[in-house]
């Protein structure tokens, strides 16, 4: 009661004084980054809502006024704080938040198993992250190298950014004691497919697991079926099966990897698969009988896509292309297939087999710049591993020495310069809007491709050979952009300058051979390419 008289006698006053004074409540900020931490490069979301606020103006990281309330994506070049001060009739709040900055993150990043992005044209890891496929054919790893040679291997080839390796579970010939592994170890006990070995399998867990734990995906084809269906695979073994054999095959696998999450299961391998068909979707069934967590892809005879045999498939979530030169041409087929699906190159020609440094290059770039998400770089002799099949084709067995290679170089660097782009983002030029002129003759090995991102951050080119562009800035944002000349093979970057966006500019490389042009809008904040 003493506090409803004390009420009583505190208003009775003011009233006597006149109208009682209501003070206006202070205004509050709520500022958030999310990610609060990323890799150079990347982006951030500022979001920021407030309570009885009329104006905002920012300061440190940002400036200007914004809006009561909102948001805004962010790319600082090193860590940096943003306040966000917002006034009322009750007075002034602000607060702060910080976007932490690394290095380039390595492969190690993504948080497995992987998913369809957003736009259904790359994939995405666990937390969202576009996964970039930096990818190397390891086809004998699992029956040719022993445990601590595996480990050697994967640990070389996460250092200089390669997020996947494709291999296979069983071998049928091309490992030096084939279907034996190194250490003897046969992956069937007696019937093929129906007897499992515990001691093989327990071989191929360890290299996985250790893949995994170097942030590598593993493209893992269980059933490898040769090149033309010959003796190379698996095909005439899968003839003879029944289907009920196949479907536990697949369920054994599907049982055994579900809890991996490092895995994208490739069926086929190296033939049109039209003879064993039915036996492979017995493998499908059986593995997705008990594993539905992991995205399924294809490979088929050179020259396909790995939807081309499969049309229609639900199961197989993750095209790609199998070529034979002209990458570009594959990679606007598979992004103009429907319904939509994310593309790579699984395949193409190999280093020291058909391919030299230039064009290793070009099967990478080509590929992103066509609408795709990776490529999957072959050498010889890495893909062997020395064994004699693979060693006699490649004209050594020294597959250690194979592993600085340029071509190993070429896909460090590849991985540099598209992962501090938003690369994920990226729209084939095919109408030649931004590169306007010098691209060259389409069907030609000399062709230049381009595309812009569509947040409006970046535009990037690969030129095949050193020439004039002419090059329009109108998809960047902003009112200019500055632009880079990136050497391919080694990764140095040189400014061009910065020019406005309005009309069109015309730059020509400083040197001879092939080259990437990165024209940015200043707005993202981008450090230099290349690395």
């Amino acid at each position: 009661m003493r506090y409803f008289r004390r009420l009583a006698i505190v208003v009775g006053a003011a009233a006597a004084c006149g109208h009682p004074t209501v003070s206006a409540p202070p205004p509050t900020v709520t500022l958030t980054a999310d990610p609060g931490s990323i890799a150079s490069g990347q982006t951030s979301t500022l979001a920021w809502t407030t309570t009885n606020a009329t104006a905002c103006r920012a300061s440190d990281g940002w400036t200007g006024a914004r809006a009561t309330s909102g948001s805004e994506s962010v790319a600082p070049a090193s860590t940096t704080s943003y306040t966000l001060s917002c006034t009322g009739t009750g007075g002034t709040a602000s607060q702060s938040t910080t976007v932490t900055v690394g290095a380039t993150p390595p492969p190690g990043r993504y948080v497995y198993p992987l998913k369809v992005g957003p736009t259904g044209r790359y994939l995405v890891d666990q937390n969202g992250t576009p996964f970039l496929l930096v990818g190397d054919a390891a086809w004998s790893l699992i029956a040719q190298l022993s445990d601590q040679d595996a480990d050697a291997y994967l640990a070389n080839r996460q250092q200089l950014g390669f997020s996947a390796i494709l291999t296979n579970l069983i071998e049928h010939y091309f490992s030096d004691s084939a279907p034996a592994d190194i250490y003897g170890l046969k992956p069937f006990t007696g019937k093929v497919f129906a007897t499992p070995s515990e001691a093989y399998f327990a071989h191929a867990d360890h290299i996985i697991q250790s893949a995994a734990q170097k942030g590598i995906l593993v493209l893992l084809a269980p059933t490898y079926l040769g090149f033309g269906c010959g003796d190379q695979g698996w095909c005439a073994e899968m003839q003879a099966a029944s289907d009920a054999d196949m479907t536990a095959w697949g369920r054994y696998l599907g049982n055994r990897y579900a809890s991996y999450d490092n895995i994208m299961w490739v069926i086929g391998g190296d033939a049109d698969p039209s003879s064993v068909r039915g036996k492979l979707l017995d493998v499908v069934n059986g593995i997705r009988s008990v594993d539905t967590r992991h995205p399924f892809t294809a490979h088929n005879a050179r020259g396909t896509m790995a939807i081309t045999p499969w049309s229609g498939a639900t199961w197989l979530t993750v095209n790609d292309t199998y070529t034979p030169g002209l990458e570009y041409t594959y990679g606007q087929a598979a992004y103009a297939y429907a319904p939509t699906l994310p593309f790579y190159l699984i395949e193409a020609l190999y280093e020291n087999g058909g391919a030299g440094a230039q064009a290793l290059r070009a099967q990478s770039y080509w590929t992103v710049l066509s609408g795709g998400f990776g490529h999957v770089f072959g050498a010889c002799p890495i893909w062997g591993f020395g064994a004699t099949p693979a060693a006699a084709a490649c004209g050594t067995s020294d597959w250690r020495g194979a592993l600085g290679s340029q071509g190993s170089k070429n896909m460090g660097h590849f991985q540099k310069l598209l992962t501090a782009r938003h690369w994920y983002s990226l729209v084939p030029d095919l109408a030649h809007v931004a590169l306007t002129a010098g691209y060259g003759s389409p069907g030609g090995g000399d062709y230049a491709t381009a595309a812009c991102a569509a947040d409006s951050s970046s535009l990037i080119a690969y030129l095949p050979s050193s020439r004039a562009v002419t090059v329009s800035g109108a998809c960047l944002a902003g009112g200019t952009m500055t632009a880079w000349w990136v050497n391919p093979g080694t990764g140095a970057a040189t400014l061009i300058g910065t020019y406005p966006i309005s009309g069109t500019r015309t730059w020509t490389p400083p040197g001879g051979g092939d080259w990437l042009l990165v024209v940015d809008s200043p707005i993202f904040n981008f450090r230099a390419p290349g690395g």
